[in-house]
């Protein structure tokens, strides 16, 4: 399915073969992406500027991204690099086609809709020297925003300031840029307006070294594209997906805690018998209920550790302290030895009660809360060695713990 999904996506690729004006074999030391669709009034400025602008270290990528007018055939009129869609894929997709073709060692993205200063690459450029990622942030000119797009543009750079605990200054900016080496093992996902979101969520997860330049928004040439509640749901969407993926002690692993303790606090109120209160009564049936709550509270801590070893092994995320300190070969061998004792008792009682059990002819059986905790304690003793062993797996790869 995935070679197939793959396929299709390469065979909408249609790279433009022409003779260039320009020698593209020399050293390009910066790539231009523009991404287009549909843009025929705007991008001659675009272009126009861009030409004007940067000097032979630069490469001009243009994405004509499945346009029904014009925008492929004024592209070609200049000295550009230009790739077509032969379908509208959107913009994300767009970026991370131009992504592919780059040769630059920096890669700055730039709309083509005349809205971004064509004059603030260099000064992009420059910085990226020093810096993994460099955006120009909207400070002036902040009115040719639809009124819409500027409400969610602030609703989301909140959210991802929350959500991610990471700078997020005009998260949704169309104008930054990349070193290409930290742009590639971000492993792109996204294929419409999502993609700066997820860019700059990845970046923080990364921790690339990160600066904002001011620049000016100038208004738009041509028919906007962005649909403030279609395309704000996918934004919404990604910036959801990457907190479960990049932040997961807020996502699995506090609710974990939280569980777990709830469910112990059950289990230790009702050990003797029903607790009967004047609003509601406790009996077995809350007995195990909180015994499976207090497994699963411990499955999403583990899973919280799992995501963070995703990440890491990804290289998007970093280890957190708690998953460096238990990969390490002493804890993930103590572990080892606690989930077998653990086992080894909870199997020893189950036993023991149904030779008890056995031994009273099979009539009625009445220790249900001593047997529903000696499975509970195998059960937990299986999910902790699960977890020793996956952490086992990956710890010889340098980037957790030790071997």
């Amino acid at each position: 399915m995935i070679d197939s999904a793959l396929s299709h996506f390469h065979s909408n690729i249609v790279p433009e073969e022409r003779e260039q004006p320009v020698d593209w074999a020399q050293a390009v030391d910066t790539s231009v992406i523009v991404p287009a669709y549909n843009e025929e009034e705007a991008l001659p400025c675009v272009l126009s500027e861009l030409v004007s602008t940067l000097d032979k270290t630069y490469e001009i990528i243009v994405i004509d991204d499945g346009s029904k007018d014009c925008t492929g055939s004024i592209a070609g009129e200049y000295p550009v690099r230009l790739i077509r869609h032969e379908e509208n894929q959107g913009k994300g997709a767009a970026m991370r086609t131009g992504i592919d073709a780059a040769r630059g060692r920096k890669i700055i993205f730039i709309d083509a809709d005349a809205t971004y200063p064509v004059n603030q690459i260099p000064a992009i450029a420059e910085r990226l020297d020093q810096y993994d990622l460099v955006r120009g942030i909207r400070l002036e000119g902040r009115d040719n925003i639809p009124v819409l797009n500027r409400l969610g543009n602030n609703f989301f750079v909140w959210l991802i300031g929350i959500m991610h605990q990471g700078e997020s200054v005009d998260a949704l900016t169309g104008l930054y840029g990349l070193r290409s080496e930290a742009l590639r093992r971000m492993r792109l996902h996204s294929s419409g307006f999502d993609i700066e979101s997820e860019i700059v969520i990845k970046a923080g997860a990364m921790r690339l070294r990160s600066i904002c330049i001011p620049i000016e928004y100038n208004e738009r040439l041509g028919e906007k594209k962005l649909n403030p509640f279609l395309d704000g749901l996918k934004i919404l969407r990604r910036i959801a997906a990457l907190a479960v993926m990049y932040k997961p002690f807020p996502a699995y692993v506090l609710p974990g805690l939280g569980l777990w303790v709830l469910a112990f606090l059950g289990m230790v109120l009702l050990a003797d018998g029903p607790l009967l209160t004047s609003f509601a009564g406790f009996t077995t049936n809350s007995f195990v209920f909180s015994a499976m709550a207090f497994l699963a509270g411990f499955q999403l801590i583990v899973f919280g550790l799992i995501v963070n070893l995703y990440a890491t092994e990804t290289g998007i995320g970093v280890p957190s302290r708690t998953l460096s300190n238990v990969a390490n070969k002493i804890p993930r061998t103590g572990g080892a030895v606690v989930s077998l004792l653990m086992m080894f008792l909870g199997t020893f009682i189950t036993i023991a009660k149904i030779i008890s059990w056995s031994s009273q002819g099979f009539g009625p059986f009445e220790d249900t809360r001593g047997l529903i905790l000696a499975l509970a304690t195998i059960v937990w003793g299986m999910q902790l060695m699960c977890t020793m062993f996956i952490l086992s797996l990956f710890s010889g790869s340098g980037k957790i713990g030790g071997r």
